[in-house]
This record gives structure tokens, C-alpha cells and sequence, in this order.
């Protein structure tokens, strides 16, 4: 058994225990997250020789931690503080310190060793650090967007019904397209120009000027947008400051994911997983640098199911009794489901000849909710990236499968039923599938009690072996 170092991260530092398996004296020590106790930290811990590294938690407070552990080319360990708080109740106690959370976090790390499941715990995939940071602050810059807008909408509605219905596409009399708040020259009209009762009083000019120039379309948008005009009154001070603010705000957005996406042109160009999925339509720079960012590396999956598993678009087997059901999987991430759903509707808009496309509308008229459609859709579009990606690796390392490179530890989270497993979502029919969404249970064949029939086959191999 080797001796193991368990560490517990906080927000100022981390704690570290030492803990050989020939003595119960356990010896710990605390660093801060600096750089030079960092390096204090791994010249101290190559001093032991052949230990365990293990860390509670990943990817949290201990992101210092990992990437100088990976830097010193030191493998290290990461567990669940959920596995490592039961441990400790179980096996140090009630009281909770730093401490003894280091301790347990070393001790768990030798228990898994003896058991031979340490593996399965082991760090091998780095993630792309500043991908995630972009991709995750273009996600959140949306979310932020669509809550501005959503606002604007309502101040519209207050300050000018007609204007609210004009821009909407909804208005009898004005030839607009909907949802025109995505327009940069409405946006910059209403940040420049909020109170909307004085649109009466300018002229062709100060519209153009105001919404920043003349682009295509713009004069025919004006003359749409006096026909509503004149029947706008003046709006108070407040909404007219409102209205400006969630405007520039919009705006704001806008340009800051754009120099977002540029950015991320720029890094990712040499990048083949992602130049790999830009080929395809409907998958574009966020759609692309968002799946490589959540996915990290292709080789932390075995197979496609278990990428599907991971991704929120996999079923697993409940059975309960005699009775057993498909249910969706509850821990999945949450961002690459999201990505893997948008990729699906923009495959389906800009393919319309493909096979996918077609299974999708073949769901839709057999009456089938068209999100449910889209979930089908994308976890077939999981299998066409999967491939594509491990043919990538594939050609980097050699002809020898991506599957055959990877120990069962190394799937790193990413499990999940096989295609050829009796409950998987591809073999169970559509009946099924609504049956289980509803909350029905279903019975799957082979599962449960005996039938009659191999009951019968039994008590007949039984009287031959007596007659016999």
C-alpha cells in the first residue's frame, strides 16, 4: 500500500496530510495559493517519493492546485467532497476541520487503491482554460441580453402601443419584419432618440443620423415607421431614460459578444476539432468552440453513448419490482446539452434535404413535441460529432482505435449505456417513450419475474435429470 497526501482547498489556500499506511501519525501542513508556496508545495511533495495526490473536489478551488500539479508532470487524484465527507463520518468522526478533511481525503485515496478503483479518480484531461472563459461569457452575455430585452419590450408597450405592435410585426398598417429589437438601427434609433413622441418631428436626415447611418433598407424602414408616429405622444422623463438605458445596454451586449466571437476566430484557427464541426451548417464559431470547451478532450469517452450520457440527451434504466422504465439522467452538463439542442435546430433549418432533417419532421407528424423532436435529433447528431472527432485522434495517433487507448478509469464522469444495452433509448419505441415520460411504467421484455414459459422449460430439464 502507498502512503498518500490528501488536500483540502479553501479559498485562501489548501491544507495538505500526509498519511503513511505503517504509522497513524498523520502529518500535515498549509500552504497558501502563491506562487511561492506552490512551489514549496511540489518540492515538498517530490521529496516523498511514490505517494497518492489526491484533492477533494476539481476544477473549483483547487484549479491552482491542478495546474501546478500538471505542470511538475505529477498525477494527482480528484474525489467528490460527498464521497470524502461520508468517509470521514465514517471512518475519522463527526467533527469537521481542515484538517481532518485533508486526512480523510488521503485515507479515502488508500481505500480505493487497495480496492482497485483509484483509477476511475484519476485527472488525465486538462481543459482549454480561456476557451471556457470566452464560450461560457458569450453563454452568459446572452442570458444577460435576452432579460434586457424582454424589458424593452415592456417600456415599449407602456410608451406606444402602436410602436410596440409596429415593431413586433403585429401592426395591420406597418410592413415590419418581427422582433425588430434585434435590429441595430431600431436599437440605436431608441438609445439616441428615446422619447418616441418627438419621431414625428424629424426628418429623414436625423433618422439616418440617429440610427448611424444609411444602410440598406433604412429609408423604407423610416417611412413604415411614420405611419406609427404620428399617433405617438411624448413619454415621461423616467421611461424615456429607461428606454435609452436598456437600448445602449442591448447594443453593449451585442458589440461585446461580437468582439467575443472575433476572438475566438482568432485562437481557434489552427484548432482542427473545431475547424471539424465549423464544416458542417448550421454549426458556426460559438455553436463549435462551446462543444470543444465543454467536451475537453473526445478521449474522456469511450463511446458516443457515453458523450450522450453526459450530455443530458441519454436514458437510463430505473426498474423497481417488476417493473422497468427508462428515465432521463439527472447529473449532466448542463451547457452541453444547450449547445448540442442549438446545433440541432440551426442543422435542421440549414439542411433541409438531410436525413436528419427528415427523421425530424417524420417525429413531428407522428405527433411528437417538437423539443422532444429536437432532443432525438441531437443525440443522433452526438454519434455524427463523436465519430468525427475520434477520427481526428485517430489519425494523430495511428489506426488503433480511440476506444482501445482508454483504461476504464480514464472516462473521466462520462458513463453511461451502451447502444446495445436492452434499455437504451434508440431500441425503445416511440409508444414507450411518451408511456415513460408520462409516468407510466413499462414493462421491458426479459425483465421482472419469470415467464411462464422458461418456468415450464425448468420443471422439464428438472424431471429429465431425475430420470436420468
Amino acid at each position: 500500500m502507498r502512503n498518500a497526501i490528501g488536500i483540502d482547498p479553501d479559498s485562501k489556500g489548501f491544507v495538505c496530510a500526509y498519511v503513511k499506511a505503517s504509522e497513524t501519525k498523520v502529518v500535515t501542513r498549509g500552504y497558501l495559493a502563491t506562487e511561492e508556496d506552490l512551489g514549496r508545495f511540489l518540492k515538498w511533495v517530490k521529496e516523498q517519493g511514490d505517494v497518492i495526490v489526491a484533492i477533494e473536489g476539481s476544477n473549483g478551488l483547487s484549479k491552482p492546485i491542478e495546474k501546478a500539479l500538471r505542470e511538475a508532470e505529477i498525477i494527482f487524484y480528484s474525489f467528490p467532497p460527498a464521497d470524502a465527507d461520508r468517509f470521514r463520518k465514517a471512518v475519522l468522526g463527526q467533527n469537521k476541520d481542515n484538517q481532518k478533511d485533508a486526512e480523510s481525503v488521503g485515507r479515502y485515496a488508500m481505500a480505493m487503491e487497495v480496492q482497485g478503483k483509484l483509477e476511475r479518480y484519476r485527472r488525465v484531461w486538462d481543459a482549454d482554460l480561456e476557451l471556457q472563459i470566452l464560450t461560457r461569457g458569450y453563454e452568459r452575455k446572452s442570458y444577460a441580453m435576452t432579460a434586457e430585452v424582454n424589458r424593452l419590450w415592456k417600456l415599449l408597450r407602456h410608451a406606444s402601443p402602436d410602436l410596440y405592435l409596429a415593431l413586433g410585426g403585429n401592426h395591420p398598417e406597418v410592413e415590419l419584419k418581427a422582433n425588430m429589437l434585434q435590429n441595430q438601427g431600431i436599437l440605436a434609433l431608441l438609445s439616441v432618440k428615446p422619447n418616441v413622441g418627438e419621431w414625428k418631428k424629424l426628418s429623414d436626415e436625423e433618422f439616418l443620423s440617429a440610427m448611424g447611418g444609411n444602410a440598406k433598407g433604412r429609408l423604407s424602414m423610416i417611412q413604415e415607421l411614420r405611419k406609427v408616429a404620428a399617433t405617438m405622444n411624448p413619454v415621461t422623463p423616467a421611461v424615456a431614460l429607461m428606454i435609452q438605458n436598456s437600448a445602449g445596454q442591448i447594443v453593449r451586449f451585442k458589440r461585446e459578444q461580437s468582439e467575443i466571437t472575433k476572438l475566438l476566430d482568432e485562437m481557434t484557427k489552427d484548432s482542427l476539432p473545431v475547424q471539424a464541426l465549423k464544416e458542417m451548417r448550421g454549426i458556426a464559431t460559438i455553436t463549435a468552440t462551446t462543444m470543444i470547451a465543454e467536451i475537453i478532450d473526445i478521449r474522456r469517452f469511450a463511446r458516443e453513448d457515453n458523450l450522450a450520457s453526459y450530455s443530458g440527451l441519454g436514458r437510463r434504466e430505473y426498474s423497481t419490482g417488476e417493473t422497468t422504465r427508462m428515465i432521463p439522467t439527472r447529473s449532466f452538463n448542463h451547457r452541453l446539452k444547450d449547445i448540442f439542442m442549438t446545433a440541432a435546430r440551426n442543422y435542421v433549418h440549414f439542411n433541409p434535404d438531410s436525413h436528419l432533417a427528415g427523421y425530424y419532421r417524420n417525429l413531428v407528424k407522428a405527433r411528437m413535441d417538437p423539443v422532444e423532436a429536437t432532443k432525438r435529433v441531437a443525440r443522433a447528431l452526438v454519434r455524427v460529432i463523436f465519430r468525427k472527432l475520434s477520427s481526428l485522434v485517430k489519425e494523430a495517433v495511428g489506426e488503433r482505435p480511440v476506444e482501445e487507448t482508454l483504461t476504464a478509469g480514464e472516462s473521466d464522469m462520462a458513463s453511461g449505456s451502451l447502444r446495445s444495452d436492452r434499455g437504451h433509448e434508440s431500441n425503445i419505441s416511440l409508444s414507450s417513450q411518451k408511456g415513460s415520460k408520462s409516468g407510466k411504467a413499462k414493462r421491458v421484455k426479459g425483465s421482472g419475474s419469470r415467464t411462464s414459459r422458461s418456468m415450464r422449460s425448468e420443471k422439464k430439464r428438472a424431471v429429465s435429470k431425475k430420470t436420468a
